[in-house]
């Protein structure tokens, strides 16, 4: 069923459609090669994750944060594609627009964190409107400009390719799980061309970075301790630094919603406070990415895996530990 589902979806990005398959941890690992033929194939695909305790079956009713590396790299070959995450149950229609927005602008699959703290939670929500919203600006593509032949994997701004559906006269090309010529799109073994497609493919993850927003502090923009989180744990954070600068205490959260790309300006804030503590409900997932990312900072971490969220007091505690 799961490899059903996410093939299916890529049959309907194909033939043009919005296309969106949902899972939890081990469904995910089964939909790993097919997602690494949408990245092959550079089709539009989001694949929404509710993390849960693991591995296997794991706590299947209980929350944790740990399917971040997998959603990262957990494919065969250079596989890159677009992680973001929720984080709380009133931003997850947002974020889904941004996931269905990123993947039709980019012609990219985008991988969608969530997790059972946040699918079991409730919270007040105002329907939004969508004269709000931007318009998606899919690079659908009728005719070549020209009237020459088709370029398949010719790239407009965002290094995405163009989107043609299927039955457009003169707009007939080849898809499928082996390497693209960069241009036209026919198989291609040529081991440069290879090279370059792999810059390509991961250029373009890397490219969405400029049309998201850049990354921001809840808080002062200096002091002594910056706390880092991602996706479902925004609420604890949040209350727990709130007690800490009610103390007093030069406290300030960063919280991240784009995984990969991250957004622009993190070193900037990062490098305006003495230290850096990384909590997560795993066993330092997202403390690993960000060394690998931004390895002149130095990072801390507070991890749990207990299935359950992280409490106010327990995260105050290690606050204050570090700030001795």
């Amino acid at each position: 069923d799961e490899i059903a589902g996410i093939c299916t979806a890529i049959g309907a990005a194909y033939a043009g459609n919005f296309a969106v398959t949902t899972t939890s941890g081990p469904g995910l690992s089964l939909k790993s090669e097919a997602l690494g033929l949408a990245v092959m194939t550079e089709l539009p695909l989001v694949v929404v994750d509710v993390q849960r305790g693991g591995p296997s079956t794991g706590l299947p009713t209980k929350t944790e944060q740990s399917d971040l590396l997998q959603a990262l790299y957990g494919r065969n070959g250079e596989s890159p594609v677009a992680v973001i995450a929720a984080s709380m149950p009133s931003y997850c229609f947002h974020y889904a627009f941004e996931a269905g927005r990123i993947a039709m602008e980019h012609m990219t699959p985008v991988v969608l964190l969530s997790d059972g703290f946040i699918a079991n939670g409730s919270e007040p929500w105002k329907i939004p409107s969508m004269k709000d919203y931007p318009t998606i600006n899919p690079p659908i593509i009728d005719k070549t400009e020209d009237g020459g032949p088709f370029m398949p994997y010719a790239r407009n701004e965002k290094l995405a390719r163009s989107w043609a559906f299927p039955g457009k006269a003169g707009l007939e090309h080849r898809v499928g799980g082996l390497e693209k010529d960069k241009l036209k799109g026919s198989i291609s073994i040529d081991p440069q061309n290879h090279q370059e497609m792999t810059n390509l493919r991961a250029a373009k993850i890397a490219k969405i970075a400029d049309y998201i927003p850049h990354q921001t502090v809840y808080g002062d923009p200096e002091g002594d301790l910056l706390v880092v989180g991602w996706g479902g744990t925004r609420g604890h954070l949040q209350n727990a630094v709130d007690k800490m600068r009610a103390e007093g205490k030069k406290v300030s959260l960063c919280h991240f919603n784009y995984i990969n790309p991250l957004p622009h300006g993190v070193a900037d804030i990062f490098k305006r406070f003495k230290k850096i503590v990384v909590c997560e409900l795993n066993e330092g997932q997202f403390a690993n990415y960000l060394r690998g990312k931004l390895q002149q900072f130095d990072y801390e971490q507070y991890n749990k895996c207990e299935g359950q969220p992280f409490t106010v007091t327990e995260l105050t505690n290690k606050f204050h530990s570090l700030l001795k």
